[in-house]
């Protein structure tokens, strides 16, 4: 072997043990600073919390209760029933005006925050402030900017709202078993045959609508909870008129 390759091989030799030592001092930087000792600086990762859900089951069934606002009153007495179908009633009084209590209803759904009421050619907000309180909000949605109270509160057992008020819907006789569905919530109820259903049943039979048809008309009813004996889901109501208003044409009804 000549001296030239001999040098060559010695000089290839000390090239690879300077590549290895670089390799093992990177390890022992890596390993230090995952020891939590110094060394090569690292991005660092923030965990942002996530924004908890809102459940039907938070605010269903519930209803919520207190005096809000009224520019030529002195307040509007308001408890709304939220319920696990996505109806709602409301009830509002006018104080000082001598009025009889007024109960709507329709169906309410979660818009991210809030709650919101849709009924016939009337929608409401709410803020949901926890599942305790709903905060009154304006047209837009958007936080109302006053001092007065825009707040209802859950009331410690749910409030049905089952006094008489008017309710539209489309009534239908079938096999002797009579059905109301509501006009605003789109929601079926069963019928009692009781109080003022008679007057109901012989407007509806007078009409001579085809088999299978309903009739849209207008009564004073409550609802109440489903009887023991009846077959059903025990969560839905059924319908008892108290009158036989007559017939409706609301174009809105769902």
């Amino acid at each position: 072997m000549s001296f030239v390759e001999y040098a060559g091989r010695r000089a290839g030799a000390a090239l690879m043990v300077s590549a290895s030592l670089a390799v093992l001092a990177a390890c022992g930087g890596n390993k230090d600073a995952a020891d939590g000792k110094s060394g090569p600086l690292k991005d660092s990762v923030v965990t942002i919390p996530s924004v908890p859900t809102i459940t039907v089951a938070a605010f269903a069934p519930n209803s919520y209760t207190g005096t809000l606002p009224c520019a030529d009153c002195g307040g509007i007495a308001t408890t709304v029933a939220l319920f696990s179908d996505t109806t709602y009633r409301l009830r509002e009084v006018y104080e000082g005006k001598g009025g009889a209590p007024a109960v709507s209803m329709g169906r309410w759904k979660q818009d991210g925050g809030a709650i919101v009421l849709e009924g016939l050619g009337r929608t409401v907000r709410f803020a949901a402030a926890g599942s305790d309180t709903l905060r009154l909000l304006n047209q837009s949605g958007k936080p109302i900017d006053s001092a007065q109270n825009h707040a209802l509160v859950r009331d410690a057992s749910v409030n049905a709202l089952r006094e008489p008020s008017t309710f539209t819907g489309a009534f239908m006789y079938m096999a002797d078993a009579p059905t109301f569905r509501e006009c605003a919530s789109g929601q079926t109820y069963p019928v009692l045959m009781k109080g003022g259903y008679k007057a109901l049943e012989k407007a509806f039979t007078s009409a001579k609508l085809p088999p299978g048809s309903a009739q849209q008309v207008e009564v004073q009813a409550r609802f109440l909870a489903r009887p023991d004996d009846m077959e059903g889901a025990r969560e839905r109501d059924v319908l008892e008129v108290v009158k036989y208003i007559g017939p409706a044409a609301n174009p809105d009804c769902k």
